[in-house]
């Protein structure tokens, strides 16, 4: 038996970030991981001379005052990790068109409008209205007090007006051509909800984010991962690896330990899972100890797509085909038929990610690697083998419609179905969001990161802040400053900033 003062269950970002911020505070933590490299969906994996990030394609608030290098500085890591940020945010090809996203609010906005002349007045005023309501978020407290509801409400009108908003609902208040919303709306295959399901106030978040440019982690994004896992170490605390967390103990109503396989035993003042809840909760804790309450709740969330990725060589010039770092490839200007096609098993929400112009390290002098994701449903139950080149041929079938010349210069290496991103990260279904990001499921209608059990915590996209690589590392700073306020250390984990919103729409939905 051996003794801690937190143990934390997945070294997934959310996971790895609340441990070493943690360990920083002075406590002792142990991080217990079933794989025998940390990481979850940010582990790398090498093929010969190639090396491929398998679900991270860049991240965000990465510039040198954002979120990500200000945590790695205060963990004492900020040497070893680089993020170099690309000059596009993204391209999209549709038919008969494509639409460059530059960097820059601005750019973005101009861009658009020299495309959608028609729209050029409505894209102004949704613009103006999308940074009215990201300043009206940002200005709102991070807790509010029980008479703060009605301050909130008249301090950030547009925010509360736009809670349970879509973004197809915003976006025909403003633009009269569907194709000036299909085109505004192209990221949405990156948190895998179409427009007329995605949270408005997510989507916003994260456009403006973009705006201020995406970022990738030179070497690639394990580099921040063991960053993280080394700030644990160096801090006082152990990174278990290649053994599984079986049983959260519970004595008297409250978490107080870790079993993990083998029959070792982690005794702890606090336990962070971040796990999948229903993991989590129906396996290691129980559903006994969680409440029916819970329970119910859990049961009502909609899973996230998971989906299928082709690693690959790309046998040609990026810039000659048209790519740039990120791509979305959609074939049909409706999102809506693309999501019932998705839903009906077809691959959908296509993009095609170039790592290998912002790192050249990752593949041979001259060589690109490329990535291919398609959206499918989340369903892992061992059905893909039988179906995944047939998958794989249609995806590269279908980008290449809309890239001439793709099909013929991808070389697969690898392929990932939703059954081996389960096998990785004991994901349900394979979902690689988490819950769906619909406004139902977004901010304080996610999980919440303390839970009904006494000393046991959740951090990860299943959690309040949401998906996205950022988000996941803000939820590991938001759950360590609970535990180590619990733990005796209040202010120990500094605010660090963040585009977190996870307690300010709370009042009428608990």
């Amino acid at each position: 038996m051996t003794e801690y003062d937190v143990v934390v269950i997945g070294s997934g970002l959310g996971g790895l970030s609340a441990a070493a911020l943690l360990a920083r505070a002075g406590l002792h933590v142990a991080v217990v991981e079933r794989n025998e490299h940390p990481g979850g969906y940010a582990q790398v994996f090498r093929r010969g001379p190639y090396l491929f990030d398998p679900a991270i394609h860049f991240t965000l608030d990465a510039g040198p005052r954002g979120f990500t290098p200000k945590m790695l500085a205060h963990l004492g890591v900020a040497d070893r990790v680089r993020f170099v940020a690309s000059d596009h945010t993204y391209r999209s090809f549709f038919p008969g068109l494509t639409v460059d996203a530059k960097r820059g609010r601005d750019a973005f906005l101009a861009t658009h409008q020299e495309l959608f002349p028609a729209d050029a007045d409505g894209l102004a005023r949704l613009f103006r209205m999308r940074q009215d309501i990201f300043a009206q978020l940002a200005a709102l407290p991070q807790k509010l007090g029980p008479d703060g509801l009605a301050a909130a409400m008249e301090t950030a009108p547009l925010v509360f007006r736009h809670r349970m908003s879509s973004v197809e609902e915003v976006l025909a208040e403003y633009l009269r051509d569907t194709r000036t919303a299909a085109a505004v709306a192209s990221i949405w295959p990156y948190v895998g909800s179409p427009p007329a399901r995605m949270s408005f106030l997510l989507f916003n978040q994260m456009l403006e984010s973009l705006h201020e440019g995406c970022y990738y982690a030179v070497g690639s994004f394990q580099t921040l991962v063991d960053a993280l896992a080394a700030a644990v170490v160096e801090n006082g605390g152990d990174v278990l690896l290649g053994g599984a967390a079986t049983k959260i103990l519970v004595r008297d109503g409250r978490a107080v330990g870790v079993e993990v396989a083998g029959d070792t035993i982690l005794t702890a003042r606090a336990v962070v899972s971040n796990a999948d809840p229903q993991h989590t909760f129906g396996e290691l804790l129980g559903w006994e100890h969680a409440g029916g309450v819970l329970r119910r709740r859990i049961g009502r969330y909609h899973l996230s797509p998971s989906a299928v990725a082709l690693y690959g060589i790309l046998r040609a010039d990026p810039a000659e085909l048209g790519l740039v770092h990120e791509n979305f490839v959609f074939p049909s200007w409706d999102h809506g038929r693309t999501w019932s096609d998705l839903r009906a098993g077809r691959p959908g929400g296509i993009w095609v990610s170039v790592p290998t112009l912002l790192d050249p390290s990752l593949a041979a002098t001259g060589e690109h690697l490329s990535v291919v994701t398609g959206l499918v449903p989340a369903r892992a139950d061992g059905s893909w083998r039988a179906v995944r080149d047939a998958t794989a041929e249609e995806m590269l079938r279908t980008a290449d419609g809309l890239v001439p010349g793709l099909r013929d210069a991808f070389e697969i290496v690898e392929i990932a179905t939703p059954d081996t991103l389960h096998r990785y990260t004991n994901s349900t279904g394979g979902a690689i969001y988490g819950w769906e990001n619909i406004p139902a499921q977004t901010a304080s209608k996610r999980l919440a990161h303390r839970t009904p059990v006494d000393g046991l915590f959740l951090s990860g996209q299943w959690s309040e802040e949401g998906t996205s690589s950022l988000r996941v590392l803000t939820s590991g700073r938001a759950t360590a400053a609970l535990v180590a306020g619990d733990l005796g250390r209040p202010g120990a984990v500094p605010d660090l900033g963040g585009p977190s919103f996870l307690n300010q729409l709370r009042g009428d939905d608990r």
